[in-house]
């Protein structure tokens, strides 16, 4: 499932009523649309009215087969006290935020697809990994004391970045021409390193649901 654990009372919602009041293409900037996410297969909504607030970790994503394709919203504010992990694979169930989210680490990888409409609140490290077709899309501002973001792919839209630290490759295009920018080797904990050099973002992902440091 695309959760497990989180609270609410999820509604579905005809796909008529949920295409004019949820609006993808608006919520991530015209990066993406449902026919471009889920092509002619049928899509589903559900959707949560009201603020919600979740005693972390909270785990998000899933692979092909394991639920429907689904936009799930937040009507509200998300607030997670804990990490939020969110990891699809080849699939690309969404999660739709309409006003704030708030948690202690979030990790976006591979094909997830969150998009928030009001702002990000990351009291520790934001991390992303993004493929092609991955979104993270915020409307308003971005707090983090640190982001780490390893792959310059996906679509990450940000209007208004308050993040001090930056750690990634040299010359990252979404981390910031005209901001410093950290080296991985330098910052990240070494045992978050493959054989090969790379980071092991999947051991990120599992050290942040587990509440372990990952930076130096």
């Amino acid at each position: 499932m695309f959760f497990d654990g989180m609270p609410g009372n999820w509604k579905p919602v005809p796909l008529a009523q949920a295409i004019q009041r949820y609006d993808i293409g608006e919520a991530s900037d015209d990066s993406v649309y449902l026919e471009d996410l889920f092509g002619d297969e049928p899509q589903r909504f559900y959707v949560h009215t009201g603020d919600i607030v979740v005693e972390g970790p909270l785990v998000l994503g899933n692979a092909p087969g394991e639920d429907e394709d689904t936009v799930y919203v937040v009507d509200g504010n998300l607030t997670v006290d804990g990490p939020v992990s969110f990891l699809n694979m080849d699939v690309y169930t969404s999660l739709y935020v309409t006003g704030s989210l708030k948690a202690r680490d979030l990790i976006c990888l591979w094909d997830s697809c969150l998009f928030i409409g009001g702002s990000l609140h990351v009291d520790q490290l934001l991390a992303t990994a993004l493929t092609d077709a991955g979104h993270l899309v915020v409307k308003k501002a971005v707090f983090a004391q640190a982001w780490l973001e390893d792959c310059d792919r996906g679509a990450i839209y940000f209007d208004d970045v308050h993040v001090p630290r930056r750690i990634g490759a040299s010359g990252n295009s979404y981390l910031g021409a005209d901001h410093p920018i950290e080296s991985r080797s330098d910052t990240v904990r070494p045992e978050y390193f493959g054989e090969s050099g790379q980071l092991d973002m999947f051991r990120i992902r599992t050290a942040l649901i587990q509440g372990l440091p990952v930076l130096r």
